[in-house]
Parts: structure tokens; sequence; C-alpha cells
């Protein structure tokens, strides 16, 4: 069976052309989407697929294997069931001039109906333009249900995260689509309550809110009800209590195709929402190395920098 989803990843997000060295990796878990991929990528005869073992979290490396075959890729479909997007591998096969595109934590719904359907072409100069505008010195964020964060962003290259990679060396996420900054290390202080997704197996849509408390980007309380115990169980497993804590990543959400589904890379982009990755920051200008990422994501923030502002209620402004 073909999927138009599957189309638009070969065509539209990677724009694959015939000859080029295409390379699937996948896991046990995973395969059932990345044999779609295969399947609807017939006339590509340069393609391979590869397969790992199953990871237990975001951003641990993969196999050395795998490794070195993205490292002679011209692009890259990762369908894992956990992101290698925040490690050295990918980070070395993209300047090596690969484009990535990461299609972590798929399911065969997410070919049918969703956030890979969305405009990804047509989202991109409001991207463009809302990533432009979260340049700047400061950030407060707030929302009705009482999250109130700052944090700087000085020296800080916002990053406009198109579900398209066009040229070589360019990672891309779809169905995910933001404007996302990074938090420099240690600024980042408030309350946060995270009333959208924490996309982990064992997490997903929030049931009820967690209040999460930051001092100097690291987080120092976590209070709510059995999801709340979930998470600190979650960050207490990546036994790294010096970096796994510590948030580094702003992103907002602008795909209005996605919707809250406990998939990670729908609830990223799910238009209206904003997202703290916490772990690794590396992708965003920061220097805190861990072997996990992970992202809490609210709904409807009100975002300033630099006392002007740029989203209200969710809704971008200008």
């Amino acid at each position: 069976m073909k999927y138009k989803a599957c189309d638009t990843l070969l065509n539209v997000c990677a724009r694959c052309q015939k000859e080029e060295k295409i390379l699937i990796v996948t896991d046990p878990d995973s395969l059932e989407v990345a044999t779609a991929l295969w399947d609807d990528a017939e006339d590509f005869p340069n393609k391979s697929l590869v397969m790992m073992p199953k990871q237990t979290t975001h951003g641990e490396e993969p196999t050395a294997l795998v490794r070195a075959a993205m490292m002679e890729a011209d692009v890259i479909f990762r369908v894992t069931s956990f992101s290698i997007s925040n490690t050295r591998a990918r980070r070395e096969a993209c300047a090596n001039g690969a484009r990535d595109v990461n299609c972590a934590d798929y399911d065969m719904r997410m070919l049918e109906s969703g956030g890979l359907y969305g405009d990804f072409v047509g989202l991109i100069p409001l991207v463009n333009r809302t990533a432009e505008r979260l340049r700047g010195s400061s950030i407060r964020i707030t929302t009705r249900m009482g999250t109130d964060f700052t944090a700087s962003i000085e020296g800080r290259e916002p990053i406009a995260a198109n579900a398209v990679t066009w040229e070589p060396g360019v990672a891309c996420f779809p169905p995910d689509v933001e404007a996302a900054v990074g938090a420099v290390n240690g600024t980042g202080n408030g309350i946060v309550y995270i009333d959208g997704s924490i996309p982990h197996p064992l997490l997903g849509p929030m049931k009820e809110p967690i209040r999460v408390e930051f001092k100097e980007s690291r987080i120092v309380d976590i209070s709510g009800g059995e999801q709340a115990e979930l998470l600190r169980r979650v960050l207490e497993a990546a036994k790294d209590p010096e970096h796994a804590y510590y948030m580094g990543e702003i992103g907002l959400g602008m795909n209005p195709a996605c919707t809250l589904s406990g998939r990670m890379l729908e609830d990223e982009g799910c238009a209206g929402t904003i997202h703290f990755g916490i772990g690794d920051d590396q992708a965003f200008g920061g220097d805190n190395a861990c072997a996990q990422h992970l992202d809490l994501i609210f709904r409807e923030p009100t975002i300033w920098v630099d006392g002007t502002l740029i989203m209200k209620d969710g809704v971008v402004t200008g």
C-alpha cells in the first residue's frame, strides 16, 4: 500500500533525486513504518535499509555500523523508536553533507492522517519570520495556568525548523515545524505548568498538569499526580544528575495539522504549544552534553523577547 505521507517525506521534505544514496535506519519496533517508506521509494535504486537494536531513550548514540552507513549517505531517514537527533553520529553525518530526516517515534496512524499532511512549504515564511523574532537578549514565557519563566537567550542563534531538508548538511523533523532558540545555560528561572504532553513511552499526553520549578536552568522540583512521579523516574533513570535535569531548548510549535498524541515529532510541532528540551542542548548552542533529551510541552503560551510580544495565548503576533 502506498501512503501520501511517504511520498511527502521523499519528494517534498527531502526532494530525493533518483541516483542519490538513500539510507533508511530503523529498529524492530519501527520496521513496519520503515518498510512502508522503503516500498514507496521503489523509484530510487540506490536505497538501503539498516536495522539497529531498539534504544532506551532519546539521544543515545547508534551503533558504530549504523554511524558508518550514515557517513556514506546523501539522504538519511531515521525511522527509529527513539530519536538520535541529539547525537554525535547525526551531527557528523550532516557535517559530511547528508540531508537528514528524523522519523523517530512514528506509527502507522501518522502515515494515514495528521501532521504529515500539513503544508510544509506554505509554512516556511511564517516559521522563518517567527524564528528571527526570537533573536534577542531575554525571553519571558507565561500561561493562564500560572507559568512564569525567564531566561537569557543572548548570543543564541534562532532556529527555523521547517520540515524540509533541501541543502547538504540540513536536518528536518517532519511533522514537527517549529521556531526555536537556546536558553543560555544557568539563566532559566521560574515555574512551568506542563499541560500538553511529554513524548515518552511512560508519559504522553497530560492527564493533569505537572508543576516544574527551574532554578538556574535546572529542575529543582516536580509536583503533581501520577505523571509527575513518572517524570521523576524518567529523569532519575538517565543516571546523570549533573546534566539530565537542565533545560536548554525553547521551541514554538507551528504545524496546525498536528495534535497532541504522545508521539514526539507530532507533539513538538503542534501549533499553539511550546516545549522545553531537557538534557542535551548541543544542537541549540549549549554545552550540556547528555545521553537524554526529553521534551516538556505546554499549551497556549504568551511570549516576550526583550519586552516585545511574540505570541499571545499560543497565537503568533505581528
